[in-house]
């Protein structure tokens, strides 16, 4: 291991114990918990085959109780996917876990270039001595100059996330992605769900590519930051028939995403909730409900569509069989 990968793990080690005297996550769980090396605690569930018939999905908390996506699914015959990856510090988190599941990556699917969603992947890319390999990277992006006039204070993550993109060949890189174009990745397929959306209100995170995945014979729907306006659009082009999933990741961390009609039409059996303990009871700091997010809404409407399952990195790691 080189010099360079040796210090990540210093730095990694530091920031977990600068994390001991706060929260990583509940021990409210499903089944076997095992603690990861950067603390955050790894829920199970079930035995194997109950969900994905042999493959498994994983949704990675972030150590310092952050909101990102980050996701691995590796279907039966070892395939895997990872979706966004989250920020630059869950770098080293991500890498562990695809370590584990062999250190290749058979597809990489950026949903849009926020730092809480590409910014891991940017870190392994850049890091000459990242133990991961890449064979294909799928997304969906614009020109710079949008990105630069909706949102000049992120536009630098942009930058990034091209440059880094530039630093792989060119036949692995999948880009312009659009909607009905579908994937196939061992015993894994994706079918992109939508031309992404250039629009004026909550710009980058509405210009989320949409993906549905198919493993083990379950359907799961990813839907990034999509905000209410992109998710009347995705509604539109494709009908409920066509978004019918059972499982959805809830848009952009549960709060302000899409809204209830949307997951109606997906009407899933299990809902993944990339969102932390002070988002998941919209704590402003003085408590349950004290902040100004939409939590709590979105939580009363997957009760009211009656779905049962639900599973937040507010209690680290989920581990889906």
């Amino acid at each position: 291991m080189r010099r360079s990968h040796i210090l990540k793990k210093v730095a990694a080690a530091l920031l977990f114990v600068s994390l001991l005297s706060g929260s990583v996550g509940e021990t409210q769980v499903d089944g076997p918990v095992l603690v990861q090396k950067m603390g955050i605690i790894r829920n199970t569930t079930g035995p194997s085959n109950k969900v994905f018939n042999g493959g498994t999905l994983t949704m990675l908390a972030n150590a310092a109780g952050r909101q990102l996506l980050s996701m691995v699914l590796q279907s039966s015959d070892g395939s895997v996917v990872v979706i966004d990856g989250g920020w630059t510090m869950d770098a080293y988190h991500l890498t562990e876990v695809l370590e584990e599941m062999g250190g290749h990556v058979d597809a990489w699917f950026l949903t849009h270039p926020h730092s809480d969603h590409v910014g891991a992947f940017i870190d392994i890319v850049n890091d000459p001595d990242s133990p991961i390999t890449i064979d294909n990277v799928y997304y969906n992006l614009t020109d710079q100059s949008w990105y630069d006039t909706r949102e000049s204070f992120r536009s630098e993550m942009v930058v990034n996330l091209y440059d880094a993109l530039k630093k792989l060949p060119a036949e692995k890189l999948h880009g312009n992605m659009h909607k009905g174009q579908k994937i196939q990745i061992g015993n894994i397929s994706a079918e992109v769900m939508n031309d992404i959306y250039l629009l004026d209100e909550t710009s980058v995170n509405n210009s989320s590519m949409v993906v549905k995945f198919i493993m083990g014979g379950k359907s799961i729907m990813v839907l990034g930051d999509l905000g209410p306006e992109g998710g009347k659009r995705l509604l539109a082009d494709n009908g409920a028939s066509r978004l019918k999933s059972d499982v959805v990741q809830m848009a952009h961390h549960g709060q302000y995403g899409v809204e209830k009609d949307v997951y109606a039409a997906i009407d899933p059996d299990i809902c993944l909730w990339p969102t932390p303990g002070w988002l998941w009871n919209n704590d402003g700091g003085q408590g349950k409900g004290t902040g100004d997010w939409y939590t709590m809404e979105t939580r009363t409407w997957m009760d009211e569509l009656g779905v049962k399952h639900h599973y937040s990195v507010k209690d680290g790691d989920w581990v889906l069989q």
